[in-house]
């Protein structure tokens, strides 16, 4: 009989969405009350709403996951089934590993990884940061998946795009403004032009650090 799996939630990260959520929209009410008479406070209002709102939103629909008899259920935080599918339905699935942009030795660095899996009309993720048993969902989830290679170097490719073109006109940006607003000296201009030359060449050297594409692999 197949060993019954259910997925434990990660409580940090649940209590870190309900109260920065209902802080975010208590405090977007506030300013949307207040910005009726100064629309800047109206401004500010509106966003701190929305994240509020969305957080508490991804908590309401969190996914409690149960692997049984062949097949995996999504529950609801409250018990409810949400939906049930086969296993057999499942195709391949790729794993990524993501880290935010702080340092290692900075406060708040965080590394983790997403599991996707796919099936013919099926797509799912599951990320370590959800769950303090990843790595026993995982293992039970892929099963005789193939590993997707090709999606994950398509995903770090686009990745190292967007990146990379948004650090080129950063630095074209960042260099022209600078150019303006600098003293007429040449130091400065030197300066300015290293800054710029710095952002633009770490852009260039992440579009060329895209792989080509490969095949996949089990």
């Amino acid at each position: 009989m197949q060993k019954e799996i259910i997925s434990k939630p990660k409580l940090s990260s649940i209590l870190i969405l309900i109260i920065g959520g209902f802080l975010a929209t208590i405090f977007g009410i506030f300013m949307i009350i207040k910005g009726i008479e100064k629309q800047r406070l109206l401004i500010i209002g509106i966003p701190f709403f929305a994240i509020g709102l969305y957080s508490l939103y991804w908590v309401l629909n969190y996914d409690i996951l149960k692997i049984s008899n062949g097949k995996l259920i999504f529950k609801s935080i409250t018990g409810l089934t949400k939906k049930t599918i086969s296993l057999s339905e499942l195709k391949s699935y790729t794993e990524i590993e993501k880290e935010n942009a702080k340092l290692k030795n900075e406060v708040g660095y965080m590394k983790w990884k997403d599991l996707t899996l796919y099936g013919d009309n099926f797509r799912y993720k599951i990320s370590s940061t959800s769950y303090t048993n990843y790595k026993e969902l995982r293992k039970e989830l892929i099963k005789g998946l193939k590993r997707d290679l090709q999606a994950e170097i398509k995903w770090q490719n686009n990745n190292l795009t967007y990146i990379g073109l948004g650090l080129i006109l950063f630095g074209f940006f960042i260099g022209f403004w600078f150019w303006q607003v600098t003293k007429d000296t040449l130091t400065d201009k030197i300066l300015t032009l290293l800054i710029s030359v710095g952002f633009v060449g770490y852009g260039i050297f992440l579009l060329y650090k895209r792989k080509k594409p490969a095949g996949n692999n089990v």
